[in-house]
């Protein structure tokens, strides 16, 4: 089958992962809803380094730009 058949999706799969890739999400996965998560570490994970890297000496300032959270998130996490 010629990739310009398919559905615009799998194209789009397709030029960012290539053709073969594509097929095997497609095997897995037609017919599912797929969401992914704003963030791809884990949210403990990030907290984890974020008490670290304080630990060490970085400002919240900092954390919050290093980690792309709100000041307010990396205080919360401070607090934990």
């Amino acid at each position: 089958m010629d990739k310009e058949d398919w559905q615009a999706i799998y194209q789009e799969l397709a030029e960012l992962i290539g053709e073969e890739n594509t097929l095997k999400i497609f095997k897995d996965f037609r017919g599912s809803t797929v969401n992914f998560p704003m963030r791809l570490v884990r949210r403990e994970v990030i907290l984890n380094h974020i008490q670290s890297d304080h630990s060490a000496g970085a400002s919240v300032h900092e954390l919050s730009a290093q980690y792309d959270l709100a000041e307010r998130t990396v205080r919360k996490y401070l607090q934990k």
